[in-house]
């Protein structure tokens, strides 16, 4: 199987769980379906397009963390602009005249979320187009893609690099697992001293009406470090003979 790897990451990042409301927290990784965003982002597939260009049928992708998750909160000031809110400003009291409220002014809605700090990622990417992976490998390497790729929302850029472009083959037995994984492709986990485990349910596909069609629940070491792991879907690591990776979907 031809996978391709990349390297992101940023200051801060922001992947929002998708259950949380005024206070947004953030998963540690990258989901699948903001990696979808981000692959379609570098491709410069349509937003009404890319679910069926990137779906589960035709393409995977895996996701191994390269520094410890390190989250903090920030203060986050919004305005609301939809609706033709903004379209007129008082200039005696500086403020933005609202249309649909009549005489009244749109405030601020000061938050509090969670960011990830200093995030960086390496990300595995495979789909049955070798076209299409074509592409993105030139567009990696040239440094060229064709939209500005960010890490969850748009106030969080992602710097990037190309890694590597393999032909990966399965492999089974234990390993040291150096990306998430799926919580149902465990076999047998080896538990050492000092290694934290996390798991996170996360969004692996939204379908072109934005709706969450499908999810998984992923495993992996918050201090970025490999585990051991068998698993039932795993493929060896390029150039070292005890790693390997596996895809979330």
């Amino acid at each position: 199987m031809r996978v391709i790897a990349f390297k992101v990451w940023g200051d801060f990042g922001h992947f929002r769980r998708h259950y949380t409301t005024s206070s947004p927290l953030t998963h540690s990784l990258p989901s699948p379906s903001a990696l979808r965003g981000m692959v379609a982002a570098f491709l410069g597939i349509p937003r009404n397009e890319y679910p069926e260009k990137l779906s589960l049928k035709r393409c995977c992708f895996g996701v191994r963390l390269l520094k410890p998750v390190k989250k903090i909160r920030l203060g986050i000031n919004y305005l609301d602009t939809k609706d033709g809110s903004w379209v007129t400003l008082d200039l005696k009291r500086l403020l933005p005249v609202v249309k649909k409220s009549g005489a009244s002014y749109r405030f601020h809605t000061p938050l509090r979320a969670e960011f990830l700090k200093d995030p960086c990622f390496e990300i595995y990417f495979t789909h049955e187009d070798q076209g299409l992976l074509d592409e993105l490998k030139a567009r990696l390497r040239a440094r060229r893609p064709v939209f500005i790729p960010y890490l969850g929302i748009s106030e969080c850029l992602a710097n990037f690099e190309f890694s590597w472009d393999e032909e990966l083959k399965p492999v089974t037995g234990p390993y040291r697992i150096v990306s998430a994984f799926r919580h149902n492709v465990v076999l047998k986990l080896y538990l050492e001293e000092g290694v934290g485990l996390v798991k996170e349910t996360m969004p692996v596909f939204i379908d072109e009406k934005r709706r969450r069609c499908e999810s998984v629940e992923v495993i992996f070491a918050p201090q970025a470090r490999a585990l051991r792991v068998e698993l039932t879907e795993a493929y060896a690591y390029p150039g070292h003979k005890e790693l390997a990776l596996s895809f979330l979907g």
